[in-house]
């Protein structure tokens, strides 16, 4: 395509001493440039929905998809800046009350003490952020969000499969995270419908989460401090009513029963962990690709890691609660129920306040699920591409909404069920992409690392994805005989407690990273030899 020639008047440029140039340099390097990406679908095209694009991003929306950030439009910060910005984010997402129920289930499901789900919950969620602050890795690296970078590994057909994946995961999250939220506000109000406090949680976050990158970034800054400093509270109002952590000893099981309790439960702490292992890149690959890799890993580590594990400690304190009111409550109303009981008994009205804080909370974790749910649907296909975010945010949060409406008095199961299940996609997808990214096209691997991430967008340089799904395909067989739910138990869950409990032990996420791994080096292989991409 020819260049177009314009002719443009030049304007004298005003002659300005060394001094003045010297001070705009330090003005540029110590000013804070917006966190914002810059939007580049906004001056493409002049269609109807190039303009709807070009009016939204006028207003402040985000409209950039999938599209790479170039290394101009990156963040300039100063490296504790942008690292302190990390830690928070992850936080406040993780610090939301949200994260309080899935630390109970040890107690709640598996017979274990407080000694041993302690244990589990501080070993389990470190395996998991380590395979989530690795993925953040890629951000940076690429310039790409997590679903556009698994087009290197997975070509169409693979990353179609992981979009879906992804935004069932995304939306189990989401339906569990309002139904958190909704419990604390019905524990201040027994009158409210848990239906009313689904659809006002919903609401703001669809409202917020249109707003896109940089709100995301803003919001979650800060609001991880409130959050902390309840869990504190409730911790020490509980302790007037009495912990006793030796409650459940007697009541473990034992032998090879207890085995299989530990992996279970392991299996769903690893999943809490792992769980933003599908997203991490879409936060942070706007950071230069210059950012130390220790940088991006130790802040996303320790930003989910300690938050995860302390707030998954302080739901697993309710199951040693010996007040009689306080253990009804979580009988009858679960995590809302007995949260709403300790603050109200223990600090009235000023308990109140602090449980709507709590509620509230939760749009910090949703916000996240809604952005990326999104990105999810946009990734299936390159048309989706053309339409703006914005419509893709508000059918995902009305989405889960009614999923979440549809199940609200059901929320330890959902929690339990899906949470372990989501563990054995997000184990093969980490390895896919692990492998993809840091052997395949590194230095010494097969591909070399000369790879343009700007390839993204063009099928032809993207390889056919046939040993990814391959790799997928192979996998789910062991997988599933490996399960061990409350509604199926495969053959090989089962060996690991026979005959002392028919209930099996969880070994899916470990068999979905072993079986992906080795799978996909061998077709990864042969794919490259015949097609050379």
């Amino acid at each position: 395509m020819a260049a177009t020639q314009l002719s443009i008047e030049p304007k004298p440029v005003p002659t300005r001493s060394p001094s003045e140039l010297s001070s705009d340099d330090d003005k540029l390097s110590t000013s804070t440039p917006p966190s914002a990406v810059p939007d580049v679908e906004a001056a493409r095209g002049d269609g109807k929905m190039a303009r709807l694009t070009a009016y939204l991003a006028g207003i402040g929306i985000e409209t950039r998809s999938l599209e790479r950030v170039q290394e101009d439009q990156r963040e300039q910060l100063p490296l504790w800046r942008l690292t302190m910005r990390q830690i928070f984010f992850w936080a406040s997402v993780n610090l939301s009350f949200s994260s309080l129920g899935t630390g109970m289930l040890g107690g709640l499901y598996f017979t274990l003490d407080f000694r041993t789900s302690m244990v589990i919950i501080w070993l389990g969620t470190a395996l998991g952020v380590s395979v989530s602050a690795t993925m953040a890795l890629v951000g940076p690296k690429t310039g790409l969000r997590t679903m556009a970078a698994s087009r290197f590994a997975g070509g169409w057909p693979g990353t179609a499969i992981f979009s879906i994946l992804n935004a069932l995961t995304q939306l189990c999250y989401a339906v569990t995270t309002a139904l958190s939220g909704a419990q604390a506000l019905r524990a201040i109000n027994h009158s409210l419908s848990l239906i009313v406090g689904i659809v006002v949680l919903t609401v703001i976050v669809m409202v917020l989460a249109v707003w896109g990158y940089q709100f995301l970034h803003m919001w979650e800054r800060w609001a991880w401090i409130a959050c902390f400093i309840i869990y504190c509270i409730v911790l020490g109002l509980g302790a007037r009513g009495g912990y006793d952590i030796s409650s459940r000893t007697a009541d473990m099981d034992t032998g090879r029963a207890l085995i299989g309790d530990v992996l279970s439960f392991l299996g769903i702490m690893f999943s809490v962990g792992a769980s933003w292992c599908s997203i991490a890149a879409d936060y942070n690959m706007a950071l230069p690709a210059t950012t130390p890799g220790w940088v991006v890993w130790g802040s996303a580590f320790i930003g989910m890691w300690l938050p995860t594990a302390f707030a998954c400690s302080v739901s697993a304190t309710f199951m040693t609660l010996t007040k009689e009111s306080y253990v009804n409550a979580l009988e009858t109303e679960s995590l809302g129920g007995v949260v709403g009981e300790i603050l109200i008994q223990g600090a009235g009205g000023f308990g109140k306040f602090l449980l709507v804080l709590l509620a509230f909370s939760t749009i910090s974790a949703n916000i996240p699920n809604s952005y990326s749910g999104a990105l999810c649907i946009q990734s299936l296909h390159p048309v989706l591409m053309k339409i703006p975010r914005v419509f893709f945010v508000v059918a995902f949060t009305l989405v889960y909404m009614v999923v979440a409406i549809v199940g609200r008095e059901h929320f330890s199961e959902i929690l339990s069920n899906f949470s372990s299940i989501l563990a054995y996609y997000t184990a093969f997808l980490a390895a896919i992409m692990f492998l993809e990214i840091f052997y395949f096209r590194s230095r010494r691997g097969p591909l070399g690392s000369s790879t343009n991430w700007d390839d993204v967008t063009d099928y032809s340089k993207l390889p056919p994805g046939y040993a990814c799904v391959a790799s997928i395909c192979v996998t789910i067989p062991p997988v599933v005989m490996s399960m061990a739910e409350t509604w199926y138990t495969g053959p090989i869950a089962k060996a690991v407690t026979l005959p002392a409990s028919p209930y099996g032990g969880d070994l899916g996420f470990e068999m979905s990273a072993v079986v992906a791994t080795v799978s996909y080096v061998v077709f990864r292989s042969i794919e490259i030899k015949v097609f050379k991409r």
